[in-house]
């Protein structure tokens, strides 16, 4: 079956070209689909895709005058100067260099759809100072500093040539060191496979680090030491020197990235009500 768009044919290849280009995203977020059923739901929503993308083309040459030839052949100019020049351009694009006027009115086409989606995206609503205060409110989580501590470590990598059980006798003997008033930055330095800047890693949040990491650290107190514990880099001794608490980022200093969230999502919902409209009146065929 073919698909055809108001007596468009629309070529098998760039439905199978727009699931291509999902493919890496689709099949991460539905990894756990049958792969059957999710092959054909990428089709459908591939398929989905380029008919959207038709009838905003169709609308865009039906509604949108063709532009003047001079900024076509502005355009046309920057993307040679961009690509090196001319004959670098038809290199790279794999074009026969008599193919400028094909060039042309592809840049034309391209023009026309951007002034139209300029044009529906231009009719959204600006959001209210109710509903900025709303999308503020709703997503707290999003606009707060999370909770940062200050650690650092000692670490010892086992490696085939060493004995786990040795490395760990070594750091239970460091470890009653660091117990008995040993300084941890002189212990880190001495002992440890990371002694860069004594072992101190900064302030981090949760999920920066490993989280068998996040599991011990984030359980400790300012000051206090955590017994040897084992992650996928080796064996660790942690010391918290510092925790800053989560921390409401300011209305005011977040303003005007919910206003430009809000923005965005109004002129995405015109040009889905646009496409929907046209749709709607569209000549869709499968032959």
């Amino acid at each position: 079956m073919t698909l055809y768009v108001n007596g468009e044919k629309i070529d098998e290849k760039e439905i199978r070209a727009e699931a291509e280009k999902l493919r890496p995203r689709y099949e991460q977020v539905f990894a756990d689909m049958p792969v059957e059923e999710r092959e054909k739901q990428l089709l459908d929503w591939s398929r989905e895709n380029v008919m959207e993308a038709v009838l905003m083309r169709q609308a865009a040459l039906r509604d949108i005058p063709e532009p003047p030839a001079e900024v076509i052949d502005h355009a046309y100019d920057n993307l040679i100067r961009e690509a090196g020049g001319r004959e670098q351009f038809f290199e790279n694009t794999g074009l026969a260099a008599d193919q400028e006027g094909q060039v042309k009115a592809d840049i034309a086409q391209r023009l026309r759809m951007e002034r139209q989606i300029a044009q529906i995206t231009s009719q959204a609503s600006q959001p209210t100072e109710k509903e900025i205060k709303k999308y503020y409110e709703k997503n707290m989580d999003r606009f707060t500093i999370p909770e940062m501590i200050r650690a650092s470590h000692i670490v010892r990598h086992p490696t085939p040539a060493t004995d786990p059980e040795t490395v760990k006798a070594e750091m239970r003997q460091v470890l009653v060191e660091l117990q008995a008033g040993a300084d941890f930055a002189e212990m880190a330095a001495r002992h440890s496979d990371c002694p860069d800047n004594s072992g101190d890693l900064g302030f981090f949040a949760r999920g920066q680090m490993v989280q068998a990491f996040d599991d011990v650290v984030f359980g400790l107190a300012p000051g206090q030491i955590s017994e040897i514990f084992q992650t996928e880099f080796g064996y660790h001794i942690a010391k918290v020197t510092e925790k800053k608490p989560a921390i409401p980022c300011p209305f005011e200093e977040v303003r005007e990235v919910i206003v430009r969230d809000l923005t965005e999502q109004a002129q995405q919902k015109a040009l889905e009500k646009f496409v929907d409209a046209e749709k709607g009146k569209a000549i869709i065929e499968d032959r």
